[in-house]
């Protein structure tokens, strides 16, 4: 048997194994910060269950206060900015964009891991074979973030994985079933239609189930019209081996999707006649198979009493949703919501493996016991646990140690920098110490008090008009940077009307009266900044801006800085929860 003998070597500081929405937040985060990686992608698109290819939306923390931020939220911005429709060919190119744009990432689309090497307890390198190229892929490393999902570096090595559904005692989970199993939550194939002025008929095709009444469906909502509707429910697992068996899984899943869609619009009553099928997946989208064991294994007690970690470096807030490995077969609503303190922490020591010295990994693969992921494994939460570990890999490289070494050494400048980043993290505040705008003292305090969102019932923004004029008086020094922190609309009441898009901006169904998406009211669109250098002036246009965060490097030898001419997207008001100049 002969095989292609195409073959490519890169070497990066950092591997980044899928390409969902951790793995985007985890290599982006690791570039900024001065890394080199490699980005591994086993589909053609970027985005993982938030793709194209499935369509899942993003959920996280509720709450305005607690929407999540750093990476993700400047992400979302974009999409806004550019695609207000939300288009999912789009969506893909903002996620693209944002992966491209970052000259420190080299990403491999259509290349699926397969292979692995490693000595004394870390890996040297992963293999990977590119599709469309027919070609294989060596990246050497030094460190390695599995951000795959499925965890494929376990199977090529020898790190320490958890499945199932733990025991009761297994961790003291009150919640956990009585004897351990093999039961995990399904994987779904979702839906979205479009409503039309006219009839569309459907016909269903061979192999598509038939559900001639609601009881025949179990039970489950399927109003087009109501804003959760997105049918998650489509979903199984029981039965199936959710990793090895996924084609075979798929192929039921289908059999029931297209038995759904032929009830809503031949069995009832018409009430669906006006609209077609938009689209529906192929690809299931995965909510659990087997997860790495971490230096600390987060379960249920930690999220529902909010540990006070001192390695806290993301956060979450969704219920534990735990999902019948019945899915679509059992009767009713097919979930069971246990409530969460709002926001918990998730420590650094559930993001590296407990036995291979230089593997990260974020998403549904953490450390964590079932009951744990089954709050941990929405995107959202997902995004800000990559965004942590690629920062977290970035310091590793810079200091030239491992993640233990990291935690017990650096995790405070770690925490800064997340910080810095945009990112919340529970019970820890941004440190202000350079300087901010000659203002009255009330207005300096809202931009010095590290709280970068409403808080406490208090908006916690400061207002600029177009006429407003700011003046920051500076110290001497060098590599300093002018840092804004920007109001993107928490609540998000100024960019949709529907309540389903203020979560997230993806778009579901499509009914005649869809309205586009609009800029957050009060987002700072475009500025002036001057600096007075001491050899003149040097000035800075902001335009059409779509971004949470601002940093505007300021020249060497400035004495001042002017921030004017501000003007927001959609209101005469622009707000701000920081402005300030920080170190470069």
């Amino acid at each position: 048997m002969r095989y292609s003998s195409e073959s490519a070597l890169l070497t990066a500081d950092v591997c980044v194994i899928g390409g969902g929405m951790s793995g985007i937040c985890a290599a982006v985060a690791t570039a900024r910060h001065g890394a080199k990686v490699v980005l591994m992608q086993d589909r053609p698109v970027l985005g993982g269950n938030a793709s194209s290819e499935i369509r899942m939306w993003m959920r996280g923390a509720p709450d305005a206060d607690n929407r999540e931020t750093g990476i993700l939220s400047e992400i979302e911005l974009t999409n806004i900015w550019r695609n207000p429709t939300m288009n999912w060919s789009l969506w893909d190119s903002v996620l693209y964009e944002a992966v491209t744009a970052e000259p420190n990432i080299t990403l491999l689309l259509n290349c699926t891991c397969l292979g692995c090497e490693c000595e004394d307890g870390k890996i040297r390198k992963v293999r990977g074979w590119q599709l469309n190229s027919y070609t294989f892929f060596e990246i050497s490393a030094r460190l390695f973030i599995d951000c795959s999902g499925d965890s494929i570096l376990a199977d090529l090595t020898d790190a320490k994985t958890l499945s199932g559904r733990e025991s009761r005692d297994m961790y003291d989970e009150p919640d956990a079933p009585e004897r351990a199993d093999q039961g995990v939550m399904g994987s779904s194939i979702l839906i979205q239609a479009r409503e039309t002025d006219k009839p569309q008929p459907f016909i269903p095709p061979s192999f598509a189930y038939s559900y001639p009444t609601d009881e025949d469906m179990h039970l489950h909502t399927h109003e087009l019209t109501s804003p959760g509707t997105n049918f998650w429910w489509i979903e199984l697992s029981e039965g199936y081996d959710t990793l090895r068996d996924s084609g075979a899984l798929r192929d039921e899943l289908l059999r029931i999707a297209y038995g759904v869609w032929d009830h809503l619009k031949n069995h009832s009553d018409g009430k669906y006649d006006n609209w077609e099928l938009e689209w529906l997946g192929f690809l299931p989208g995965k909510r659990e198979t087997r997860r790495y064991e971490g230096a600390y294994v987060l379960r249920e007690q930690d999220l529902a009493r909010g540990t006070d970690f001192p390695d806290v470096v993301a956060f979450g807030g969704w219920t534990m949703d735990n999902h019948d490995p019945k899915g679509f077969f059992h009767h009713g609503y097919s979930s069971v919501h246990l409530p969460v303190k709002v926001p918990y922490g998730i420590p650094l020591r559930s993001l590296y493996s407990v036995n291979i010295g230089n593997l990260f990994f974020a998403g549904r693969n953490i450390s964590a016991t079932h009951l744990a992921l089954s709050s941990t494994r929405v995107m959202k939460t997902c995004a800000l646990m990559g965004q942590a570990a690629g920062t977290a890999a970035a310091l590793c490289i810079h200091y030239g140690c491992g993640p233990e070494l990291l935690r017990n050494e650096h995790i405070t400048e770690l925490q800064g920098l997340l910080l810095e980043d945009g990112c919340m993290l529970p019970g820890h505040l941004r440190q202000v110490t350079g300087e901010v705008p000659d203002t009255d003292p009330e207005t300096a305090e809202i931009l010095r008090n590290g709280w970068e969102r409403p808080h406490q019932g208090s908006e916690n923004t400061v207002a600029a008009h177009p006429d407003t004029v700011w003046r920051i008086s500076l110290k001497p020094g060098n590599r300093r940077v002018l840092r804004l922190a920007l109001d993107p609309d928490f609540s998000r009441e100024s960019i949709s009307d529907d309540p389903a898009y203020r979560k997230y901006a993806m778009r579901t169904h499509i009914p005649l009266d869809f309205k586009p998406l609009k800029m957050p009211a009060h987002l700072l669109r475009s500025a002036t900044v001057v600096f007075q250098t001491s050899s003149g002036e040097e000035c800075v246009q902001i335009t059409d801006n779509h971004s949470h965060l601002l940093r505007i490097p300021v020249p060497d030898g400035t004495s001042s800085i002017e921030l004017k001419d501000m003007r927001a997207w959609n209101s005469d008001e622009t707000r701000f929860f920081a402005c300030d100049v920080t170190e470069g």
